[in-house]
């Protein structure tokens, strides 16, 4: 389970209970006392999660967080299947003809049925939360404000050999550049170097400050490693290197060792997106001579932004050949490439695999240092290779240090890119919906839409370089990728709650609540697992692969998919050559997103469709024979039809493969 979800589902459940339409829910049923205390015994969860999920290394900790985890989703499902009721009623009032076949179902006796119903189901959950809580035996730190929680404080210092950093030469030409570079408006002037952990950017930053012409060019020059903690006391006494407590003795000091004097100040590792926070220190060593440079290294974009660097200067990683020069130093004596042709391709391929990240390099090639038999290779590559991420080395813990400090509704939205297999083409239009979907999302004003703000999370997760390759259309970003390092860094966190399913599926957890393919599922060749049916808690079933089918299946594979899934937020049922919804699908209340794009043969949408009244995306992209929607279909006032390219096909799609749709 990712850090911070837990917090982010208690986060909306107290904000439902608390809501207009929730009390008006309350008071139709008879159950708003059964609900206040749900809101009470939901928020008092709420203030000692973040500081258990902090302690879950903690047996004791993580088996009662799995007993949160499964009271606080059940009662989740619970709200949702309330508010999807009151939504009916609202959607079935007037006199058309769907009202009238539902008039007995709405009936009073009914609804009296129904409140009954709910009313029980109300007093269990708040039973068993309260069981729960009661079989906590350890202590917990109350704690309700969402704030990013404390890294390790990282050390770095001035000094690299030069000989060390490879592949860096034209870096740290431009780098330098920009550092002589004398045009500027005011004394000092900013440039940061951005790029996610591992990159190499502080070796880099070593290499500039060390540069003979960098070393006769700037007058006074000073390194600090700043990290997390950016209190201008703190970075003033690293920066001056003394121990003093009086504020205003450091400030002075500060602006007497910078004052007229051409400087190169180094602050290493910034995480620091406070303007006003950067201005207090900015302000003190203003008084640098002329041609002064502050050269940040930092994984933001926004630190660079704030800090009125003009440009930022994007680190990327290493090209084939600089990898391979990389590897071979770390993995082979005196760095010659060995003579045996099976060691030589199989440390060709791991230099490949590590996609140009020298940290990822330096690791697996000094892990391959000592191993010098064919065979020891020949078994790292066929055992080791594909999980090394997972193991105990520098790599994710240093990755991990950019998703630490994430408020949780980024740390949820983030784990559930895991859902996305390595290389995966990810539009970013499919991936916010995704979110909203999943209920990640709050809206901060009613004019607000959620999908802008899930727009504004996709961006703060780019700002940090957690996504790459981006493709633009009109300025808007369109689709992107996620590093292979970073993906793993996603499955990591994501826990048992979310999986990639490949062709030889191994047993499910009971516990899994997301899952995507990353084969084509064809329903006439592949059985759904029984472990995979057992996991009923099912909220997210994405299909990344599928091809494109001209001819109509038997309906049986979706119905098990749709009848054992009874929470589904998501599903998706892309080029499976469907020309019928089936019926079970009617009682999938929580669906929020339904993608059925690719499957040519459907002509129209079945009435009853109108009742899944949660519905908010509706993908009927290239339903080329799809002649007729529901008569009531604007009744659902959820819905966002998403229905390009129903008419225009002159782009046949059959070959598009590993690319989400947009």
């Amino acid at each position: 389970m990712a850090e911070g979800v837990l917090f982010n589902v208690a986060a909306r459940i107290i904000g439902r209970l608390g809501s207009l339409a929730f009390q008006e829910i309350g008071l139709i049923w008879g159950v708003q006392d059964e609900l206040h205390k749900l809101q009470e015994v939901v928020a008092g969860f709420q203030g000692v999660l973040l500081d258990a999920e902090q302690k879950q290394t903690n047996n004791e900790v993580k088996l009662w967080l799995q007993s949160v985890e499964d009271a606080v989703y059940e009662a989740d499902d619970l709200l949702d299947e309330l508010n999807t009721e009151a939504q009916q009623r609202q959607m079935m009032c007037g006199n058309t003809k769907m009202s009238k076949k539902v008039r007995l179902f709405f009936s009073s006796s009914n609804q009296l049925a129904f409140g009954l119903k709910m009313g029980h189901k109300i007093k269990d959950i708040n039973k068993r939360l309260r069981e729960v809580a009661s079989r906590r035996a350890f202590p917990l730190e109350v704690n309700c404000e969402d704030t990013r929680f404390i890294i390790r404080e990282r050390i770095t210092h001035s000094f690299v050999p030069k000989e060390n950093i490879i592949g860096r030469d034209e870096d740290r030409k431009a780098i330098i550049q920009l550092l002589l570079d004398p045009i500027s408006t005011e004394n000092v002037s900013t440039i940061s170097i951005v790029g996610f952990g591992g990159l190499g950017k502080t070796a880099l930053a070593q290499l500039i400050f060390n540069d003979e012409v960098i070393q006769n060019h700037f007058e006074l020059k000073i390194w600090s490693c700043i990290s997390n903690v950016f209190e201008l006391d703190i970075v003033v006494k690293k920066i001056l290197k003394v121990d003093k407590i009086d504020m205003d003795e450091l400030q002075n000091d500060l602006r007497r060792k910078v004052e007229g004097k051409k400087y190169l100040i180094v602050l290493d590792d910034v995480w620091n997106e406070n303007r006003e926070k950067w201005l207090s220190l900015k302000y003190l060593i203003m008084g640098g001579g002329k041609g002064s440079k502050i050269l940040i290294t930092t994984r933001s974009e926004t630190v660079a932004t704030i800090s009125d660097t003009a440009k930022p200067y994007t680190l990327r990683g290493l090209n084939q050949e600089e990898s391979w020069f990389l590897f071979k130093e770390m993995a082979f004596k005196d760095g010659k490439e060995p003579e045996n042709s099976t060691i030589r391709a199989i440390g060709k391929e791991v230099a490949r695999k590590c996609q140009g990240v020298p940290l990822a390099i330096r690791t697996i090639g000094g892990m391959l240092r000592t191993k010098y038999h064919e065979t020891e290779w020949l078994n790292f590559e066929e055992n080791k290779l594909s999980r090394i991420y997972q193991e105990e080395n520098e790599i994710l813990p240093t990755l991990k240090l950019s998703y630490d400090v994430l408020p949780s509704h980024l740390k949820h939205c983030f784990a559930y890119c895991s859902l996305f297999p390595p290389d995966y083409e990810i539009s970013v239009t499919m991936l916010i919906r995704l979110w909203v979907a999943q209920g990640f999302i709050k809206s901060s004003g009613e004019n607000e839409s959620l999908e802008d703000v899930a727009y504004e999370y996709f961006m703060e997760l780019l700002c940090i370089s957690f996504f790459q390759e981006e493709k633009y259309e009109f300025g808007i970003i369109t689709s992107c990728k996620m590093h292979d390092l970073v993906n793993e860094l996603a499955i990591l966190v994501s826990g048992v709650g979310s999986i990639v399913v490949n062709r030889n599926p191994k047993k499910f957890h009971e516990k899994l609540r997301h899952v995507s393919f990353n084969f084509y599922v064809d329903p006439l060749e592949w059985e759904v697992p029984t472990s995979l049916l057992n996991a009923k808690k099912i909220r997210t079933f994405l299909l990344t692969c599928q091809e494109y089918r001209r001819f109509s299946v038997d309906n049986s594979f979706y119905a098990t998919i749709i009848s054992n899934f009874k929470s589904l937020r998501m599903l998706s049922l892309k080029n499976l050559g469907i020309t019928k919804l089936p019926n079970c699908l009617k009682k999938v209340k929580h669906l929020r997103y339904l993608d059925l794009s690719n499957n040519y043969g459907i002509k129209r949408l079945p009435d009853w469709i109108v009742g899944l009244s949660n519905l908010e995306t509706l993908d009927l992209c290239w339903c080329r024979s799809l002649v007729e929607l529901p008569r009531d279909i604007k009744k659902m006032i959820n819905l966002m039809l998403n229905k390009k390219s129903i008419q225009d096909n002159s782009n046949d799609p059959k070959n598009k493969k590993n690319r989400a749709h947009s």
